[in-house]
């Protein structure tokens, strides 16, 4: 009898011996927040966060005055007009010129305000769609947490078994040894003890699959040491049982749960894209300013001319008739006069010029292109309040499916708690029997597979019951955390 107290402790047991082997326990509230902040999932949703935060910077800026600046080589062959002097020359001519142009919007029907407006509703958007993947993932990690204590516990109760089996198997041999029993009886034991060494394979394995489910989820490398905590106490039945009311859970999940949230920001993105596209049918009221200056290779400084040439030649006289009588009139021209070329930096200072001014554009006809999108965006914002109401209808069918799977859970874990009390005692009952030589090891073994299976499916239907209940533990906005 002691050791079979021993053999029944030994699925209480096994958790906190493997527990003892590994330097480092996941608990749930660690895996689901490691999760939150590694996973693909959320770190690409993270992504286009940081992409939203950038357009939010950009409608900022938009407020700013835009300043630009440029440059220009030119080379002219023929007779063309000399920049510097506005006047035709028939030569080759080099020039050069530079621009800088600023200018600000001072109207332009509430665009730049409303864009600002609508990149931070999507990037609050876009933050509490982060908040969703997250939340998805959380109860993706509980999920696979809650598969490796069930496999776990399945393990541990199915070596417990095999060890049952194999002093089940020491008896009968002591038995057929002392004439008790025909030696035929072993051969139910010793397929029992293969098919109970098999269970144990094939659970160590789904044991180490559960685990690389969760690291797989919480990024991690696979490790062999891998290994998470065990609730330091099994939940109360009374605390699986709670019952829990609808209106309860429903108003909870909206105020906790930001799929509702980011409907309600799209809505409000879309009737202000409604706005933006109105600007389109009023005026623009821009001021500008500009600065350009230019050189060109036949500049000259008329300003400073060379005389130290300079020659005055006589040349042919013309006759002109003064007060009725005729005279000759003397010529000169004027030779040796240069003037110098005027430097770069020069010219670009005495070329300097300046001008500002303000535009306004009032749009006329477009081709209807700003009432049709003014009729796009209310389209858009039609279908933002319907995603509004898909997003409320979604919540309230996933709390009242989330409440229908637990009260499922709950009965069904019931059944199963009364179906292996039943084969616990039809199996007590065999082996007395059996000990006592009034039944056979087939039917023993019988009643050992029937406690085997209801334990089984009593485990699965505890952790079925234990995850439901985290789900609404979590629309409740408690978290996940077995506590």
């Amino acid at each position: 009898m002691n050791r079979r107290i021993f053999y029944l402790l030994v699925p209480l047991c096994f958790p906190l011996i493997v527990s003892a082997q590994t330097d480092r326990e996941w608990t749930l509230s660690e895996a689901v927040t490691y999760a939150r902040e590694n996973n693909l999932q959320v770190r690409r949703i993270n992504n286009s966060t940081e992409l939203a935060q950038i357009d939010v910077q950009q409608g900022r800026n938009n407020r700013l005055p835009t300043l630009t600046g440029g440059t220009g080589v030119n080379l002219q062959l023929g007779r063309t007009i000399d920049p510097t002097t506005n006047t035709f020359e028939a030569q080759n001519i080099l020039s050069q010129g530079y621009q800088l142009q600023g200018a600000v919007t001072i109207y332009n029907g509430g665009r730049i305000k409303n864009q600002l407006r609508q990149f931070e509703l999507d990037l609050e958007a876009a933050r509490t769609d982060a908040e969703v993947t997250g939340n998805d993932i959380g109860l993706q990690v509980a999920n696979s947490y809650l598969t490796i204590l069930l496999t776990r516990e399945q393990l541990a109760n199915a070596r417990a078994q095999l060890a049952l089996t194999d002093e089940q198997l020491a008896n009968t041999d002591a038995q057929i040894r002392a004439g008790s029993i025909p030696a035929g009886q072993r051969y139910d034991i010793i397929a029992q003890q293969a098919a109970n060494q098999r269970s144990v394979v094939e659970l160590e394995n789904q044991v180490r699959l559960a685990k690389l489910d969760l690291q797989l989820l919480l990024e991690l490398d696979p490790d062999p040491n891998f290994e998470i905590a065990t609730p330091v106490r099994d939940l109360e039945e009374a605390t699986l049982l709670t019952d829990y009311d609808l209106d309860e859970v429903l108003n909870a999940a909206r105020q906790t749960q930001p799929t509702i949230r980011a409907a309600e920001l799209r809505r409000s993105s879309a009737e202000v894209q409604k706005d933006i596209a109105r600007s389109g049918l009023l005026p623009t009221v821009q001021l500008y300013a500009s600065v350009n200056t230019n050189y060109s290779n036949l500049g000259r400084d008329f300003e400073n001319p060379d005389e130290s040439n300079v020659k005055f030649v006589e040349g042919p006289t013309v006759p002109v008739l003064i007060n009725g009588e005729e005279s000759t009139l003397s010529t000169f021209s004027q030779t040796g006069l240069v003037f110098p070329k005027l430097g770069y930096v020069d010219q670009l200072d005495q070329n300097l010029g300046q001008s500002f001014g303000f535009n306004i554009s009032v749009p006329i006809y477009q081709q209807n292109f700003n009432r049709l999108n003014v009729q796009r965006a209310e389209v858009q914002r039609m279908g933002a309040e319907i995603e509004m109401e898909q997003a409320e209808n979604q919540l309230r069918s996933d709390v009242e499916r989330a409440l229908g799977d637990l009260r499922a859970a709950r009965e069904t874990y019931r059944a199963a708690q009364i179906s292996e009390e039943a084969a616990q005692n039809a199996y007590d009952i065999a082996q007395r029997s059996y000990n006592a030589g009034a039944t056979n090891s087939l039917d023993l073994t019988t009643a050992a597979n029937r406690l085997e299976q209801a334990r089984v499916e009593f485990t699965r239907t505890k952790y079925q019951l234990i995850f439901n209940r985290e789900v609404i533990q979590f629309y409740l906005g408690q978290g996940l955390s077995l506590d």
